[in-house]
Protein backbone atom coordinates (compact mmCIF):
# COMPACT_ATOMS: atom_id res chain seq x y z
CA UNK A 1 0.00 0.00 0.00
CA UNK A 2 1.46 3.44 -0.88
CA UNK A 3 1.38 6.40 1.18
CA UNK A 4 -1.23 7.90 -1.20
CA UNK A 5 -3.57 5.04 -1.00
CA UNK A 6 -3.55 4.65 2.55
CA UNK A 7 -4.12 7.82 3.26
CA UNK A 8 -7.14 7.23 1.30
CA UNK A 9 -8.75 3.95 2.68
CA UNK A 10 -8.16 5.89 5.86
CA UNK A 11 -10.34 8.88 4.60
CA UNK A 12 -12.78 6.43 3.06
CA UNK A 13 -13.21 4.04 6.76
CA UNK A 14 -13.78 7.40 8.16
CA UNK A 15 -16.47 7.95 5.75
CA UNK A 16 -18.60 4.51 5.92
CA UNK A 17 -17.74 5.02 10.38
CA UNK A 18 -19.83 8.68 9.55
CA UNK A 19 -22.58 7.48 7.41
CA UNK A 20 -23.18 4.38 9.90
CA UNK A 21 -23.14 6.76 12.45
CA UNK A 22 -25.45 9.19 10.84
CA UNK A 23 -28.19 6.02 10.95
CA UNK A 24 -27.53 5.41 14.91
CA UNK A 25 -27.90 9.09 15.64
CA UNK A 26 -31.59 8.73 14.02
CA UNK A 27 -32.07 6.23 16.03
CA UNK A 28 -31.46 8.54 19.46
CA UNK A 29 -34.25 10.24 18.49
CA UNK A 30 -36.58 7.51 18.38
CA UNK A 31 -35.24 6.11 21.74
CA UNK A 32 -35.61 9.65 23.57
CA UNK A 33 -32.32 10.36 24.48
CA UNK A 34 -31.72 13.74 26.48
CA UNK A 35 -30.23 16.63 23.82
CA UNK A 36 -26.62 16.18 25.11
CA UNK A 37 -26.75 12.06 24.98
CA UNK A 38 -27.76 13.11 21.04
CA UNK A 39 -25.90 15.49 20.64
CA UNK A 40 -22.62 13.48 21.67
CA UNK A 41 -23.55 10.96 19.43
CA UNK A 42 -24.30 12.99 16.66
CA UNK A 43 -21.11 14.84 17.17
CA UNK A 44 -18.46 12.18 17.69
CA UNK A 45 -20.04 9.43 16.16
CA UNK A 46 -21.12 11.00 12.87
CA UNK A 47 -20.17 14.45 12.03
CA UNK A 48 -16.43 14.53 13.04
CA UNK A 49 -15.27 11.17 11.78
CA UNK A 50 -15.85 12.66 8.05
CA UNK A 51 -14.70 15.55 8.75
CA UNK A 52 -11.52 14.18 10.11
CA UNK A 53 -11.43 12.23 7.46
CA UNK A 54 -11.76 14.82 4.64
CA UNK A 55 -9.60 16.97 6.10
CA UNK A 56 -6.22 14.08 6.00
CA UNK A 57 -7.38 14.52 2.47
CA UNK A 58 -7.68 18.30 1.57
CA UNK A 59 -5.60 20.03 3.66
CA UNK A 60 -2.01 18.46 2.90
CA UNK A 61 -3.44 18.56 -0.61
CA UNK A 62 -4.01 22.55 -0.05
CA UNK A 63 0.18 22.94 0.54
CA UNK A 64 0.52 20.40 -2.42
CA UNK A 65 1.48 17.21 -0.76
CA UNK A 66 0.06 14.00 0.81
CA UNK A 67 -0.29 12.88 4.54
CA UNK A 68 3.27 12.10 5.90
CA UNK A 69 1.92 9.26 7.31
CA UNK A 70 -0.89 6.85 7.04
CA UNK A 71 -0.27 4.73 10.25
CA UNK A 72 -1.84 7.62 12.74
CA UNK A 73 -5.61 8.04 10.92
CA UNK A 74 -6.00 4.37 11.29
CA UNK A 75 -4.93 4.51 15.28
CA UNK A 76 -7.24 7.95 15.37
CA UNK A 77 -9.84 6.01 13.96
CA UNK A 78 -9.81 3.21 17.03
CA UNK A 79 -9.05 5.05 19.82
CA UNK A 80 -11.17 8.01 18.91
CA UNK A 81 -14.48 5.59 18.00
CA UNK A 82 -13.73 3.96 21.66
CA UNK A 83 -13.75 7.12 23.44
CA UNK A 84 -16.72 8.31 21.87
CA UNK A 85 -18.37 5.49 22.86
CA UNK A 86 -17.69 5.66 26.45
CA UNK A 87 -18.27 9.37 26.79
CA UNK A 88 -21.68 9.01 25.47
CA UNK A 89 -22.41 6.40 27.62
CA UNK A 90 -21.41 8.57 30.57
CA UNK A 91 -24.47 10.77 29.04
CA UNK A 92 -26.93 7.97 29.23
CA UNK A 93 -25.60 6.31 32.56
CA UNK A 94 -23.48 7.17 35.27
CA UNK A 95 -20.14 5.78 35.16
CA UNK A 96 -17.22 5.22 37.53
CA UNK A 97 -14.64 7.85 37.28
CA UNK A 98 -11.91 5.89 35.88
CA UNK A 99 -14.25 4.93 33.22
CA UNK A 100 -14.62 8.75 31.97
CA UNK A 101 -11.31 9.72 32.37
CA UNK A 102 -10.27 6.52 30.19
CA UNK A 103 -12.68 7.44 27.58
CA UNK A 104 -11.73 10.83 27.54
CA UNK A 105 -8.06 10.41 26.86
CA UNK A 106 -8.95 7.72 24.05
CA UNK A 107 -11.13 10.66 22.33
CA UNK A 108 -8.46 13.11 22.87
CA UNK A 109 -5.84 10.90 22.03
CA UNK A 110 -7.34 10.15 18.79
CA UNK A 111 -7.02 14.21 18.40
CA UNK A 112 -3.37 13.91 19.00
CA UNK A 113 -3.15 11.44 16.39
CA UNK A 114 -4.72 14.09 13.85
CA UNK A 115 -3.02 17.06 15.04
CA UNK A 116 0.24 15.37 15.38
CA UNK A 117 -0.33 13.61 11.49
CA UNK A 118 -1.66 17.18 9.92
CA UNK A 119 1.14 19.16 11.64
CA UNK A 120 4.13 16.62 10.71
CA UNK A 121 3.05 17.18 7.00
CA UNK A 122 2.13 20.87 6.81
CA UNK A 123 4.33 21.93 8.94
CA UNK A 124 7.95 21.30 6.87
CA UNK A 125 5.81 22.74 3.89
CA UNK A 126 5.15 26.04 5.24
CA UNK A 127 8.49 26.07 6.11
CA UNK A 128 9.70 25.42 2.76
CA UNK A 129 7.29 27.74 1.08
CA UNK A 130 5.13 30.20 3.09
CA UNK A 131 2.75 30.85 -0.06
CA UNK A 132 2.64 27.36 -0.90
CA UNK A 133 -1.01 27.69 0.10
CA UNK A 134 -2.24 30.29 -2.45
CA UNK A 135 -0.27 28.87 -5.29
CA UNK A 136 -1.02 30.82 -9.00
CA UNK A 137 -3.51 28.03 -10.15
CA UNK A 138 -5.70 28.71 -6.76
CA UNK A 139 -6.18 31.92 -7.81
CA UNK A 140 -4.81 33.62 -4.99
CA UNK A 141 -7.41 36.27 -4.58
CA UNK A 142 -8.51 38.04 -1.28
CA UNK A 143 -11.77 35.48 -0.48
CA UNK A 144 -9.43 32.90 -1.02
CA UNK A 145 -6.74 34.03 1.44
CA UNK A 146 -9.08 34.35 4.06
CA UNK A 147 -10.61 31.20 3.63
CA UNK A 148 -7.68 29.80 3.94
CA UNK A 149 -6.65 31.64 7.01
CA UNK A 150 -9.10 30.41 9.35
CA UNK A 151 -8.40 26.70 8.52
CA UNK A 152 -5.77 26.71 11.10
CA UNK A 153 -8.12 28.36 13.62
CA UNK A 154 -10.76 25.54 13.36
CA UNK A 155 -7.98 23.57 14.23
CA UNK A 156 -7.34 25.26 16.88
CA UNK A 157 -11.01 25.14 18.10
CA UNK A 158 -10.77 21.37 18.04
CA UNK A 159 -7.44 21.80 20.30
CA UNK A 160 -9.32 24.22 22.57
CA UNK A 161 -12.23 22.14 22.59
CA UNK A 162 -10.30 18.80 23.34
CA UNK A 163 -8.08 21.12 26.49
CA UNK A 164 -11.46 21.80 27.89
CA UNK A 165 -12.92 18.11 27.74
CA UNK A 166 -9.92 17.05 29.45
CA UNK A 167 -10.00 19.65 32.16
CA UNK A 168 -13.71 18.80 32.77
CA UNK A 169 -12.59 15.11 33.47
CA UNK A 170 -9.84 16.00 35.29
CA UNK A 171 -12.44 18.85 37.55
CA UNK A 172 -10.62 22.04 36.48
CA UNK A 173 -13.59 24.08 36.29
CA UNK A 174 -11.28 27.46 36.18
CA UNK A 175 -10.78 26.88 31.86
CA UNK A 176 -13.89 28.21 30.17
CA UNK A 177 -16.46 25.79 28.52
CA UNK A 178 -15.78 22.73 30.37
CA UNK A 179 -19.07 21.69 30.61
CA UNK A 180 -20.66 18.93 27.47
CA UNK A 181 -22.50 21.85 26.01
CA UNK A 182 -19.42 24.20 26.33
CA UNK A 183 -17.09 21.12 24.27
CA UNK A 184 -19.99 20.59 22.18
CA UNK A 185 -19.85 23.71 20.52
CA UNK A 186 -16.76 24.15 20.47
CA UNK A 187 -16.23 21.08 18.17
CA UNK A 188 -19.50 21.86 15.96
CA UNK A 189 -19.28 25.53 15.93
CA UNK A 190 -15.64 26.32 16.34
CA UNK A 191 -14.11 23.07 14.14
CA UNK A 192 -16.80 21.25 12.16
CA UNK A 193 -18.93 24.59 11.22
CA UNK A 194 -15.83 26.67 10.57
CA UNK A 195 -14.14 23.89 8.51
CA UNK A 196 -17.19 23.31 5.99
CA UNK A 197 -17.51 27.17 5.72
CA UNK A 198 -14.04 27.91 5.42
CA UNK A 199 -13.62 25.00 2.98
CA UNK A 200 -16.61 25.41 1.46
CA UNK A 201 -15.65 28.93 -0.27
CA UNK A 202 -12.72 27.40 -2.30
CA UNK A 203 -14.85 24.20 -2.70
CA UNK A 204 -17.72 25.34 -3.64
CA UNK A 205 -15.69 27.42 -6.75
CA UNK A 206 -13.28 24.21 -7.62
CA UNK A 207 -17.01 22.42 -7.97
CA UNK A 208 -19.32 24.97 -9.41
CA UNK A 209 -17.02 27.48 -11.27
CA UNK A 210 -18.53 30.26 -9.59
CA UNK A 211 -16.95 32.56 -7.30
CA UNK A 212 -19.91 33.91 -4.22
CA UNK A 213 -19.43 37.62 -3.74
CA UNK A 214 -16.40 38.91 -1.83
CA UNK A 215 -18.88 40.75 1.00
CA UNK A 216 -20.65 36.95 1.54
CA UNK A 217 -17.82 35.25 1.89
CA UNK A 218 -16.32 37.77 3.93
CA UNK A 219 -18.93 37.86 5.97
CA UNK A 220 -19.27 34.08 6.61
CA UNK A 221 -15.80 33.61 7.13
CA UNK A 222 -15.27 36.38 10.00
CA UNK A 223 -18.66 35.34 11.40
CA UNK A 224 -17.76 31.74 12.04
CA UNK A 225 -14.49 32.11 13.53
CA UNK A 226 -15.54 34.74 16.06
CA UNK A 227 -18.40 33.38 17.38
CA UNK A 228 -17.17 29.44 19.11
CA UNK A 229 -14.91 31.91 20.84
CA UNK A 230 -18.14 33.63 22.34
CA UNK A 231 -20.77 31.14 22.05
CA UNK A 232 -18.59 27.87 24.17
CA UNK A 233 -16.25 30.31 26.18
CA UNK A 234 -19.01 31.94 27.48
CA UNK A 235 -21.96 29.58 27.66
CA UNK A 236 -25.20 31.19 28.48
CA UNK A 237 -23.03 33.56 29.92
CA UNK A 238 -24.25 37.12 29.56
CA UNK A 239 -23.56 38.97 27.10
CA UNK A 240 -20.77 37.06 25.35
CA UNK A 241 -23.29 34.03 24.29
CA UNK A 242 -26.17 36.59 23.10
CA UNK A 243 -22.99 38.34 21.49
CA UNK A 244 -21.74 35.07 19.87
CA UNK A 245 -25.13 33.86 19.04
CA UNK A 246 -26.15 37.06 17.14
CA UNK A 247 -22.85 36.32 15.39
CA UNK A 248 -23.14 33.44 14.38
CA UNK A 249 -26.53 34.27 13.12
CA UNK A 250 -25.19 36.18 11.10
CA UNK A 251 -21.97 34.47 9.52
CA UNK A 252 -24.35 31.26 8.89
CA UNK A 253 -26.95 33.83 6.75
CA UNK A 254 -24.03 35.03 4.63
CA UNK A 255 -23.01 31.28 4.19
CA UNK A 256 -26.10 30.61 2.99
CA UNK A 257 -26.14 33.41 0.09
CA UNK A 258 -22.80 32.11 -0.87
CA UNK A 259 -23.97 28.81 -1.63
CA UNK A 260 -27.56 30.23 -2.77
CA UNK A 261 -25.54 32.58 -5.20
CA UNK A 262 -23.50 29.84 -6.50
CA UNK A 263 -27.06 27.69 -7.00
CA UNK A 264 -27.94 30.39 -9.22
CA UNK A 265 -25.50 31.11 -11.28
CA UNK A 266 -23.92 27.56 -11.98
CA UNK A 267 -24.47 25.98 -14.80
CA UNK A 268 -23.42 22.22 -13.45
CA UNK A 269 -26.54 20.98 -11.93
CA UNK A 270 -25.29 18.12 -9.58
CA UNK A 271 -27.33 16.76 -6.39
CA UNK A 272 -24.51 17.23 -4.44
CA UNK A 273 -25.22 20.89 -4.59
CA UNK A 274 -29.15 19.92 -3.17
CA UNK A 275 -27.50 18.64 0.31
CA UNK A 276 -24.74 21.63 0.35
CA UNK A 277 -27.99 24.40 0.24
CA UNK A 278 -30.69 22.37 2.45
CA UNK A 279 -28.10 21.83 5.30
CA UNK A 280 -27.15 25.94 4.49
CA UNK A 281 -30.95 26.64 4.45
CA UNK A 282 -31.35 24.50 8.07
CA UNK A 283 -28.29 25.55 9.31
CA UNK A 284 -29.84 29.40 9.16
CA UNK A 285 -32.71 28.14 10.55
CA UNK A 286 -30.95 26.64 13.35
CA UNK A 287 -28.87 29.51 13.97
CA UNK A 288 -32.04 32.12 13.85
CA UNK A 289 -34.26 29.77 16.51
CA UNK A 290 -31.10 29.34 18.79
CA UNK A 291 -30.40 33.45 18.69
CA UNK A 292 -34.27 34.27 19.66
CA UNK A 293 -33.86 31.83 22.78
CA UNK A 294 -30.46 32.80 23.40
CA UNK A 295 -31.84 37.05 23.55
CA UNK A 296 -35.13 36.08 24.48
CA UNK A 297 -34.99 32.88 27.10
CA UNK A 298 -38.64 31.75 27.62
CA UNK A 299 -39.78 28.23 26.28
CA UNK A 300 -37.24 25.43 25.98
CA UNK A 301 -39.15 24.41 22.61
CA UNK A 302 -36.80 26.24 20.58
CA UNK A 303 -33.61 24.22 21.83
CA UNK A 304 -35.03 21.27 20.91
CA UNK A 305 -35.95 22.21 16.87
CA UNK A 306 -32.07 23.98 17.02
CA UNK A 307 -30.81 20.32 17.60
CA UNK A 308 -31.64 18.38 14.08
CA UNK A 309 -31.80 22.00 12.17
CA UNK A 310 -28.12 22.22 13.22
CA UNK A 311 -27.08 18.89 13.98
CA UNK A 312 -28.78 16.81 11.17
CA UNK A 313 -30.20 19.61 8.46
CA UNK A 314 -26.72 21.68 8.42
CA UNK A 315 -23.81 19.54 9.42
CA UNK A 316 -24.84 16.21 7.99
CA UNK A 317 -27.03 17.54 4.37
CA UNK A 318 -23.83 19.41 4.29
CA UNK A 319 -21.24 16.80 4.35
CA UNK A 320 -23.65 14.20 1.97
CA UNK A 321 -23.59 16.98 -0.06
CA UNK A 322 -20.14 17.14 -0.50
CA UNK A 323 -19.49 13.66 0.00
CA UNK A 324 -21.43 12.90 -3.58
CA UNK A 325 -19.31 15.25 -5.06
CA UNK A 326 -16.04 13.83 -3.94
CA UNK A 327 -17.81 10.35 -4.47
CA UNK A 328 -20.28 10.28 -7.16
CA UNK A 329 -22.49 7.51 -7.07
CA UNK A 330 -23.70 7.80 -10.30
CA UNK A 331 -20.98 6.13 -11.53
CA UNK A 332 -20.87 3.18 -9.79
CA UNK A 333 -21.44 -0.39 -10.91
CA UNK A 334 -24.00 -1.58 -8.34
CA UNK A 335 -28.03 -2.05 -7.53
CA UNK A 336 -28.86 1.92 -6.63
CA UNK A 337 -26.05 3.29 -8.49
CA UNK A 338 -27.74 6.48 -9.44
CA UNK A 339 -28.67 10.34 -8.92
CA UNK A 340 -32.12 10.12 -8.27
CA UNK A 341 -31.31 7.51 -5.40
CA UNK A 342 -29.05 9.61 -3.94
CA UNK A 343 -31.33 12.89 -4.25
CA UNK A 344 -33.62 10.45 -2.44
CA UNK A 345 -31.31 10.29 0.34
CA UNK A 346 -31.68 14.33 0.96
CA UNK A 347 -34.65 14.68 0.16
CA UNK A 348 -36.39 12.24 2.55
CA UNK A 349 -33.70 12.69 5.02
CA UNK A 350 -34.34 16.79 4.95
CA UNK A 351 -38.02 16.52 5.01
CA UNK A 352 -37.28 13.91 8.57
CA UNK A 353 -35.25 17.11 9.82
CA UNK A 354 -37.87 19.46 8.99
CA UNK A 355 -40.44 17.30 10.82
CA UNK A 356 -38.70 17.28 13.74
CA UNK A 357 -38.08 20.99 13.66
CA UNK A 358 -41.82 21.43 14.02
CA UNK A 359 -42.85 18.79 16.35
CA UNK A 360 -41.54 20.81 19.24
CA UNK A 361 -43.51 24.56 18.97
CA UNK A 362 -46.30 21.83 17.99
CA UNK A 363 -46.03 20.10 20.68
CA UNK A 364 -46.75 16.80 18.68
CA UNK A 365 -44.18 13.70 19.46
CA UNK A 366 -45.75 11.73 16.67
CA UNK A 367 -44.66 14.44 14.07
CA UNK A 368 -41.03 13.91 15.47
CA UNK A 369 -41.04 10.37 15.32
CA UNK A 370 -42.60 10.24 11.47
CA UNK A 371 -39.35 12.66 10.91
CA UNK A 372 -37.05 10.18 13.03
CA UNK A 373 -38.16 7.35 10.96
CA UNK A 374 -38.05 9.30 7.58
CA UNK A 375 -34.15 10.05 9.22
CA UNK A 376 -33.19 6.30 9.59
CA UNK A 377 -34.76 5.70 5.77
CA UNK A 378 -32.59 8.66 4.26
CA UNK A 379 -29.15 7.92 6.31
CA UNK A 380 -29.64 4.30 5.22
CA UNK A 381 -29.80 5.08 1.88
CA UNK A 382 -26.84 7.52 1.79
CA UNK A 383 -24.98 4.93 3.81
CA UNK A 384 -25.67 2.04 1.67
CA UNK A 385 -24.88 3.82 -1.64
CA UNK A 386 -21.54 5.35 -0.04
CA UNK A 387 -20.51 2.33 1.13
CA UNK A 388 -21.19 0.41 -2.09
CA UNK A 389 -19.38 3.56 -3.94
CA UNK A 390 -16.47 2.92 -2.29
CA UNK A 391 -15.95 -0.41 -1.97
CA UNK A 392 -16.57 -0.22 -5.69
CA UNK A 393 -13.21 2.30 -5.90
CA UNK A 394 -11.21 -0.20 -4.05
CA UNK A 395 -12.25 -3.00 -5.92
CA UNK A 396 -11.64 -0.99 -8.95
Amino acid sequence: MNRAGGVSRWTHAFAVASALGMVGLQATYLLDWPLRAIGLFGLLGAVLPMTFGMAYLLLPAYVGTTLATHRLPGVHLVVSYAGAAVLVAGQLTTLPRLLVVAGTTLWSLGVGCFLGALGKTIGPALRANPSVVIRSRDRPQRSTRAATATVPLAILYLAIGTIALLARASSAPAIPGTTIPGVVHFYAVGFAAVLIISLGARLLVGFFHVVPPRPLTWGALGGSVVAPALIAGGFWTWPLFQVGAVVLAFGVLCYLGMVAVVAVRTDRRRIGLVGVLSGAFAGAGGVLVAATVAIDGGAAWPIEAHVPLVLDGFLLLTIIGYAYEFFPIGTGQFTGASDRVGLAAIVILGGGVLLRAVAPPLSVPLVGDIGAALGIVGTSVYAYVLTRRLAGLHAG
